[in-house]
């Protein structure tokens, strides 16, 4: 999946009548063993590491192909790993990992550091229009109707259990961008030496505001602004404006970060 054939602009205004619903699916256990086959019978061992298994079976097919070629390749290592992470928070875990690697450090190494560290990839915004998260369930249809009529703007966390979460909801656009901005503040950790990513869809505009703030008031080692994917992006629809970092692992239930975001919006 890629921009190539299409411009996030005409990806997500086709979303926004509502008429164009894309759907999303996971490779089966015959395309995740095509993809390994080449690099064992290079002679080289593998780590794989999944979008969270709380939205998709790619990690159950990953692992059940792992057992079927660790047959063929006995002297070949395949560790598998849920991510419990999606989207730009996923792309940044792989990013930290790969640099470990760079390092030279060892398969199981970068994997262990992987298990200890990726409930500690965050993510905070805002989503004006509820009409794709009822979609999938997020919220109630109810919900999104009486959100959108009266301008909430739901925000969300990724939560120890791999799942986006609803942890509070702005009203008011301005008031949430700022309540954002103070809740990564809260939880982010060595934002100088690290880069965080402000993705949208459709909602440069809001980018550009928290883009601004964070560099007043965070500092960052790098701020990179990009379009949601394609795929999180069907899921998602237009509207969504949020930054991803590594801060504090999430807590259990995501309870610290409701309490903080409830505090910050008031």
């Amino acid at each position: 999946i890629d921009w190539e054939r299409t411009t996030p602009e005409e990806y997500f205004g086709s979303m926004t009548s509502k008429k164009f619903i894309y759907k999303t699916s996971c490779a089966n256990i015959d395309e995740i063993k095509d993809l390994y086959r080449p690099f064992l019978e290079d002679g080289r061992d593998i780590l794989m590491v999944t979008i969270s298994s709380a939205l998709s079976g790619t990690y159950q097919f990953a692992v059940k192909a792992a057992e079927e070629l660790q047959k063929d390749y006995p002297d070949r290592h395949i560790r598998v790993i849920d991510s419990y992470r999606y989207s730009f928070a996923l792309g940044m875990l792989l990013a930290d990992a790969s640099a470990l690697r760079d390092e030279g450090k060892g398969l199981d190494e970068v994997a262990d550091w992987i298990e200890a560290n990726k409930r500690s990839y965050h993510q905070i915004g805002i989503m004006d229009d509820m009409f794709f998260l009822a979609r999938t369930g997020r919220v109630s249809k109810a919900k999104a109707f009486f959100g959108n009529l009266i301008g909430v703007e739901p925000m969300a966390d990724i939560g120890e259990n791999g799942l986006s979460e609803v942890i509070g909801k702005g009203k008011g656009k301005k008031k949430s961008l700022i309540a954002a901005v103070e809740y990564l503040k809260a939880t982010i950790v060595e934002p100088e030496k690290r880069t965080i990513f402000i993705c949208h869809s459709l909602r440069e505009k809001e980018a550009n505001f928290y883009k601004q703030m964070l560099e007043e008031s965070v500092h960052p080692k790098e701020i990179i602004i990009g379009s949601i994917d394609q795929s999180s992006g069907a899921n998602i629809g237009p509207g969504m404006a949020v930054m991803f970092y590594f801060g504090k692992p999430a807590s259990k239930g995501l309870e610290e970060e409701k309490a903080l975001l409830t505090n910050l919006l008031k």
